[in-house]
């Protein structure tokens, strides 16, 4: 493996400016061709379906001419966390296309498992082919991933282990997300909640993890950037919460209320249903009463949320963990471009606030 580059983590560097840019820019101009690369060698019925998945055919096959990948907010993780080791993001692109393709199975079985009918403003790839065919589509996603990464260096603690944790982590908190469903208002606690959040935080330490793996990155800080990035991941996790009862589709691009409607506890109900305030005590009686709720009720429920402090508890919350990733990275990497990048990516990642520009030319004087 290439010795890492101390000039792309000097403050100043003209290098360490254009490598800070260069990986965002990498993430848009490569990431895409390579999932399409990776999907070639699947059967042409789930390659199909993955097509679909991803936006780049319609229900019949014909190409949309759109990318339809999403923000590719992971795969640009990867890369970054791979320059903050001293790396160079290219060698850290088999670790962004395998955790896309792990968000994209994730996505694929999730659908099914909620029974989500919608996604990214059309139906989903099992409304239109069917579950089996979703589910094994999924499936083979998550092969695709693990053979990207077995062809990199392999040691008991390199990048495919990593991903391999990872997807034991994301089908634990899935599991998790079930069981928490059927414990009654009067059980529900925060550790189930931690626990059903492994789908979202498995996966986004993994990220920066295996990035900094394949960027050469001592163990040391592999184990911090996992650190902040899974904590980022449940500040995440938290804000999604807070935007299904109350976020502007316009902004999301999702539907709201999905998960209130399916009496789902998410933190900011759960955080009312150990308010002991009265508005904490009608929400229990209503979500054991009515599920699934229907529109008179949802809007009562959403308002209960409210007025028992959910929805405060879960915003103070989701930023406490921003602020404590954003402080274990930049605790672990000295002030340089690359740390101010990715500052503003776990930042976009939880406010959905636009980042500013990635720098493109020399520092400022």
């Amino acid at each position: 493996m290439p010795e890492p580059r101390t000039d792309l983590l000097t403050p100043g560097s003209t290098a360490a400016w254009a490598a800070a840019g260069a990986a965002t820019a990498l993430v848009k101009s490569r990431i895409p061709g390579l999932l399409r690369t990776a999907l070639e060698d699947l059967h042409p019925d789930l390659r199909r379906v993955a097509h679909y998945h991803f936006g780049w055919t319609d229900s019949a096959g014909k190409p949309t001419g759109t990318g339809g990948e999403g923000k590719l907010l992971r795969s640009r993780l990867t890369l970054l966390c791979a320059l903050a080791a001293g790396g160079a993001p290219e060698q850290a692109l088999a670790g962004a296309v395998a955790v896309e393709l792990v968000h994209n199975y994730s996505l694929l079985h999730d659908d099914i498992i909620d029974t989500d009918e919608q996604r990214r403003d059309r139906p989903t790839a099992w409304v239109v082919f069917g579950a089996p065919a979703a589910l094994l589509a999924g499936d083979a996603l998550t092969a695709l991933a693990v053979q990207q990464l077995a062809r990199t260096d392999q040691t008991r603690s390199g990048p495919l282990p990593m991903l391999l944790g990872a997807l034991a982590g994301v089908a634990n908190g899935q599991a998790a997300d079930l069981a928490l469903e059927r414990l009654s208002a009067a059980h529900v606690a925060f550790t189930h909640y931690a626990d059903a959040s492994q789908k979202t935080t498995a996966l986004l330490g993994a990220c920066a993890a295996i990035g900094a793996l394949l960027g050469g990155a001592d163990q040391q800080l592999v184990t911090t950037l996992h650190r902040a990035a899974a904590d980022l991941g449940m500040a995440w996790q938290i804000a999604n919460d807070v935007e299904d009862i109350w976020g502007d589709p316009a902004v999301t691009g999702k539907k709201t209320r999905n998960d209130l409607r399916a009496a789902k506890k998410t933190l900011p109900i759960i955080a009312a249903l150990r308010s002991r305030t009265p508005e904490g005590r009608q929400l229990a009686v209503l979500l054991d009463q009515h599920s699934p709720l229907d529109d008179h009720n949802l809007q009562a429920a959403a308002d209960l949320v409210a007025a028992a402090g959910g929805r405060t508890y879960a915003e103070q919350l989701s930023g406490q963990y921003l602020c404590s990733a954003t402080e274990t990275l930049t605790t672990a990497i000295r002030p340089c471009p690359v740390r101010d990048e990715l500052v503003r990516l776990f930042s976009h990642i939880v406010t959905r606030q636009p980042s500013p520009a990635p720098p493109t030319g020399g520092p400022p004087h």
